[in-house]
């Protein structure tokens, strides 16, 4: 998509388009506020609930999912002059429909002013669009990448690459997803515990489909054999980014497939697969799938994505960026995305997000090394 002006002097907040308007019933304090969240006092002041720390202010939506309606906002609208989504895999990748929502719902929030460009850059871990950010848009304005538990998997497997999604400006975390695993709709496995009998038996047998090497697919499958005492060296997985389901369905050869809880679910529902198990804890709301540790297998796993803009970039165009996205956060239409994907607001702005990514970076790479990867 397009491009952020980030950098100070790019950065451009247009003038606000929330207006003054009659009171309307409201029950969210100054206290509590958030932002798109009703309030009652107009033009009251909620001082540092905005998730940068500025303040949030009592206001009429003119634009956007509240529109008309008595809202807390930033007092000037966080509007990008311009937005290039870079998303490190394709279009039809788990990263490339986050990114693409991403932009949407900015959009839908009248938070860019001009058209948005989405740049796909795919490749092994995940890490070909970290470099473009990092070595290439240093510094430039107009630039959000959209990062993930399988980028910083990447960086960690990728043989002698040198660079940590943290040498970027990393800006907010975004959201938590768990993880499913799934058969063809007439295959024999019936539960988990028959797919783990063939595992043990034969695993070299077992062909699995999942996506790239170093994400979330990858480490799973290396988790669940671990996990049931088969040999992650007879593990036989066949990377499909993004196409996982489709290859699962067509390819007689593949005995399971690994993918998000929310892509597997619609399939399901078509007739076309059966969800053996989904990695949360306990059972998700409203689903009837069985957790990995409900079978007997003590794992559970959980994907998240993100976003972070070029290295380098103004304290004024990070501040610009967090707002938009706090907006987002609480939009309509990520809000809806969120249900439909079976995933959840996991939404933590910069500098937390950073202190977070430093202690993830470190938790996936021993991760790895706990089940001992190799290239």
């Amino acid at each position: 998509m397009k491009k952020l002006s980030l950098v100070a002097v790019a950065v451009a907040v247009v003038a606000s388009t929330v207006s003054i308007a009659p009171a309307q019933a409201a029950n969210v304090s100054a206290s509590k506020a958030t932002v798109l969240a009703p309030c009652q006092t107009l033009n009251q002041v909620a001082k540092k609930r905005g998730a940068d720390g500025s303040d949030l202010r009592c206001l009429r939506a003119t634009v956007g999912s509240m529109k008309g309606k008595q809202v807390w906002s930033y007092a000037k609208l966080p509007v990008l002059s311009s937005l290039e989504m870079v998303v490190p895999g394709s279009t039809t990748s788990g990263f490339g429909g986050f990114g693409q929502q991403i932009v949407a719902s900015l959009k839908a929030e009248g938070l860019v002013k001009t058209e948005p460009v989405l740049t796909y850059k795919p490749g092994t871990g995940n890490v070909v669009g970290l470099t473009y950010m990092i070595k290439d848009l240093a510094g430039k304005a107009g630039k959000i990448g959209v990062t993930g538990f399988a980028q910083v998997g990447g960086t960690a497997t990728v043989a002698n690459y040198r660079y940590r999604v943290t040498d970027a400006t990393p800006i907010a975390r975004m959201y938590r997803e768990f993880s499913g695993i799934a058969v063809k709709a007439d295959s024999k496995y019936m539960t988990l515990q028959d797919l783990v009998a063939d595992i043990k038996k034969d695993a070299a047998a077992v062909k699995v489909v999942g996506a790239s090497k170093g994400g979330i697919d990858h480490f799973l499958a290396n988790k669940f054999y671990q996990e049931i005492g088969a040999s992650i060296a007879d593990l036989n997985y066949t990377v499909n980014n993004g196409g996982q389901i489709a290859a699962l369905i067509s390819d007689a050869g593949y005995s399971f497939a690994i993918s998000s809880y929310g892509d597997l679910l619609d399939n399901e529902k078509a007739g076309k697969i059966r969800i053996l198990a989904v990695t949360s804890g306990t059972k998700l709301p409203g689903t009837t799938t069985k957790t990995m540790k409900e079978q007997g297998v003590n794992l559970v796993l959980e994907n998240w994505r993100g976003l972070i803009l070029p290295p380098n970039t103004s304290p004024a165009g990070r501040a610009l960026v967090i707002r938009a996205l706090d907006i987002v956060n609480a939009s309509a239409s990520y809000k809806e995305y969120l249900a439909a994907s079976k995933a959840y607001s996991f939404f933590l702005p910069a500098p937390a997000f950073t202190t977070w990514l430093n202690s993830e970076q470190n938790r996936i790479t021993n991760l790895w090394d706990d089940v001992n990867f190799s290239q």
